[in-house]
């Protein structure tokens, strides 16, 4: 199935990716054999994909057991939420110094190609176009390394909203459409203050949905 080069790194990557869309549940077991089986691969890549993912906290290993998918906690949660305040805002502050017309475009091309595809009873769908949106906004400020650290911060905020929203999401409304054309016409208007106010919100929603459904 795969190429032999950077075996490790594929079996990683296809590992990581299944457990963000939900393939695997929270706490649920891997164990190497199946990932042998299933990839056709010997053992040894297939062990170092992942002890790395324990050594990143996506798996904890179980001895005579196999790798337990991680569960995200509350608390976790809201530290990956506040990186994204920081570094989402700082890309926009950066954006806007070279703010013009084409990333305005792209923005607005964006959010017309999810509401196409959108279903909102289909959490995979949402957040795959919460995801597309905000990587094209944080690329605008040109910086790789803020980019990465985002979109590894999407990952994860993605891995917690299935954790988290699996059983109520059916019920819940979506607001990010709509915060996104807000944003939009923000950024349209030159007003600054009140794009990073209406990106801190919608970065913060996944927090306070969380809580609320906690208490609730």
């Amino acid at each position: 199935m795969f190429e032999n080069i950077k075996l490790k790194d594929q079996i990683y990557e296809k590992v990581l990716n299944e457990i963000t869309e939900g393939y695997y549940q929270q706490n649920q077991i891997i164990t190497e054999r199946e990932l042998i089986e299933k990839y056709g691969v010997s053992k040894s890549p297939v062990r170092e994909a992942l002890i790395e993912l324990c050594n990143e906290k996506v798996l904890e290993s179980r001895p005579r057991m196999g790798y337990q998918i991680r569960p995200i906690s509350v608390k976790e949660i809201s530290d990956i939420v506040e990186l994204r305040v920081i570094l989402e805002l700082a890309a926009l502050k950066k954006t806007f110094l070279i703010l013009n017309e084409h990333h305005i475009r792209l923005l607005k091309e964006n959010l017309s190609r999810a509401n196409e595809i959108h279903e909102g009873k289909n959490m995979m769908k949402h957040w795959k176009s919460n995801i597309s949106f905000h990587l094209l906004l944080c690329s605008f400020c040109e910086n790789s390394q803020i980019y990465a650290e985002v979109e590894r911060a999407l990952k994860f905020s993605y891995r917690g909203a299935i954790q988290y929203f699996s059983v109520s999401w059916s019920h819940r409304h979506d607001t990010k459409a709509q915060r996104h054309k807000e944003l939009i016409e923000a950024m349209e208007k030159k007003d600054i203050e009140l794009s990073l106010n209406i990106l801190k919100e919608d970065i913060e929603d996944l927090k306070r949905e969380i809580i609320e459904d906690l208490n609730g």
